[in-house]
């Protein structure tokens, strides 16, 4: 499970982006995802990977592409 913005990874980042909204999108090129919210006009591209965690700068590129605040995503783990 991640832990404010450490340790996110592929599930973690799936299961929050389902929950506010996105929905599956396409695959893309190499081993990469995009997931899809309309309503924000936002697609987040994901890359997939086994249950390795994601470096930060990689997790702060999928914050800024989904529109959704930083403050959101680190409250999310304290659920």
């Amino acid at each position: 499970m991640a832990h404010g913005l450490d340790n996110w990874c592929y599930k973690d980042v799936c299961e929050f982006l389902k929950e506010n909204g996105f929905t599956f999108l396409e695959f893309r090129k190499g081993s990469h995802e995009a997931w899809i919210n309309r309503e924000l006009n936002a697609v987040v591209e994901i890359n997939v990977h086994s249950a390795k965690s994601f470096p930060i700068r990689t997790l702060e590129t999928m914050i800024r592409q989904s529109t959704i605040p930083k403050k959101i995503w680190r409250d999310w783990t304290k659920r």
